[in-house]
Parts: structure tokens; C-alpha cells; sequence
């Protein structure tokens, strides 16, 4: 469901997805209105659910965590929800995906070395209701997001 906003909401959230750490004052002034409406408009936009907190974007490669997998599950289709629901913890999954088409899920996942990789795959091969896994090494980012850039 679509949340009712406004060209100053999106320019709020513009501003924050550049760097959220921006103080209020900054973004105010950029933006031509007051601190206090920059402050209502984060805290009803938190509120609305619209921003959901604040995070660090880290460089992963810089901590060691160099290779990049695009992990394709077949599922038991009757146990697919139970199945995500146990893997959406496990550290190197960093986005997973309930899909259409020939398998059921896809894993964004990152690792230190080809060890890693393959003991996490032979550990989801074990799992009850995984069928087939399907591995694909990332070569090269051109791009990674989780968000829609405003």
C-alpha cells in the first residue's frame, strides 16, 4: 500500500540516502524550510514506516568478504516459507527471495573464500525440503542496492 507524500518527503529521503548521518540544520537549509519541519517530516516519515532506521553501507570487499553468490533454490513448495524463514538468519545471506519461475528462492550471499562457499552449499543441500541448489559467482558489481534511489 502506497503512503501518502509529498515533493518535500522525497527530497528528505533524496538528501538521507546520500548520507544519512546529514544533520537536520544541513538538509534544512538545502531544502529552504525550517529544522523543526525537517524533524517532523523524519519522525512522521519513521513513523509511516517509510524509513525504517538507519544503517551503514560497508565495503565488503575491504573486510575480506570478496566473493559474491547468486544462490537459486528449489523448495518443496509446501515448506518454502518455513525454509526462508530458517535461512533469513544465517550471516552470509545477505538478501533472500521468494520467486516465480523454475526455483523457488534466490540468496544474495557474500563470503571470505571458496571454503565458505562450499561448505554453506553442502550444508544447504542437507537442508529437509531444499531440492537443488544452483551457484552463481558474482564476477563483477555494477551495481547493488536495496533501495529505490529518489
Amino acid at each position: 500500500m502506497k503512503v501518502k507524500t509529498d515533493v518535500l518527503d522525497y527530497e528528505i529521503i533524496s538528501s538521507l540516502q546520500k548520507d544519512g548521518r546529514r544533520p537536520y540544520k544541513e538538509i534544512a537549509n538545502d531544502l529552504g524550510v525550517s529544522i523543526g519541519t525537517i524533524h517532523n517530516r523524519i519522525t512522521k516519515l519513521k513513523k509511516i514506516g517509510i524509513i525504517n532506521g538507519f544503517t551503514v553501507n560497508i565495503h565488503n570487499e575491504k573486510l575480506g568478504y570478496n566473493l559474491c553468490f547468486i544462490i537459486l533454490l528449489r523448495i518443496d513448495g509446501k515448506h518454502t516459507a518455513e525454509v526462508l524463514e530458517g535461512l533469513k538468519e544465517k550471516k552470509e545471506i545477505l538478501s533472500c527471495f521468494h520467486i516465480t519461475g523454475e526455483q523457488s528462492a534466490a540468496l544474495i550471499c557474500r563470503f571470505e573464500n571458496l571454503n565458505d562457499v562450499q561448505k554453506f552449499i553442502q550444508d544447504l543441500n542437507k537442508e529437509k525440503y531444499i531440492l537443488r541448489t544452483v551457484s552463481n559467482m558474482v564476477l563483477k558489481e555494477y551495481k547493488n542496492s536495496s533501495n529505490v534511489l529518489l
